[in-house]
């Protein structure tokens, strides 16, 4: 079996977020972009979707409960807080490192509608490691990402 078809069986479930950390490309200064204790879930399909959800805690509630409502900065707080998207995924390999592509067929951030996020990964056991290949814009910086996962475990027997 090929390391490419072993990996994509073996992200197939709900992962939850550990750390997620940018190193600055220019300086090297690490940060926490959603936050020391960013939650988080990510969860594959075997059809070949993805669904990535990201939140730093702390958003302010709404003032009313009109999910469609909300004040200009109750909105903007929102979205600060709070990134997903989902689309298909696919996986291939260069120089030795298994490079993971997610395709952005809807997101909450509008300029990565239509586009895909190559990542460098790393799956051991329970644990996987998301890496940008290439640094990515945040916060006015250019940032090497890096997210890690633990294999979430279902305490429900739907079976």
């Amino acid at each position: 079996m090929s390391s490419i078809t072993e990996t994509r069986q073996g992200l197939v479930g709900t992962w939850s977020l550990v750390e997620y950390k940018a190193v600055r490309a220019d300086d090297g200064l690490v940060s926490h972009p959603m936050g020391p204790k960013a939650e988080g879930f990510l969860i594959y399909t075997p059809d070949g979707f993805v669904s990535a959800h990201l939140m730093e805690p702390g958003a302010p509630e709404f003032s009313g409960a009109d999910v469609a409502g909300g004040t200009k900065d109750e909105l903007y707080q929102a979205m600060k807080h709070y990134l997903a998207y989902c689309g298909r995924f696919e996986l291939s390999e260069s120089d030795g490192k298994v490079l993971l592509r997610h395709y952005m067929d809807v997101c909450s951030f509008p300029n990565w509608i239509g586009t895909s996020q190559e990542r460098v990964i790393t799956l051991k056991d329970t644990i996987l490691e998301i890496s940008t290949a290439e640094p990515v814009m945040h916060g006015g910086h250019l940032q090497h990402g890096s997210l890690v996962w633990h294999r979430s475990q279902s305490t429900i027997n739907i079976y």
